[in-house]
């Protein structure tokens, strides 16, 4: 059975969500909260919702509260989550490499 997060991610617009995922993990580097993430990543309330639940039920970022009396969480992008970016730009320099 497909995970129904996995399914609605991968089939969103005209980004593919393998760049959406490495963005939002770039964003998270330093800590992000979730309105940044979507600011910075151009997604809407629903779209980062769905992005930080897959992310973060695959261990690629890990969510802590601000602070604890606050509903806010900061974002950061795990060890596995910086795997995840240098594996990126390492088939993204691949495929940018001129073939002539």
């Amino acid at each position: 059975m497909v995970d129904p997060v996995e399914h609605s991610v991968m089939g969103w617009g005209n980004r593919g969500w393998v760049e959406i995922v490495e963005l939002i993990l770039e964003t998270c580097l330093n800590g992000a909260l979730k309105t940044h993430i979507m600011y910075e990543c151009n997604l809407n309330s629903r779209q980062v919702t769905q992005y930080i639940k897959f992310l973060a039920d695959r261990k690629l970022i890990e969510g802590k509260q601000d602070n604890p009396d606050s509903k806010r969480h900061i974002y950061n992008t795990t060890e596995l989550g910086k795997r995840y970016i240098n594996a990126y730009k390492h088939l993204s320099g691949i495929f940018s490499q001129s073939v002539f």
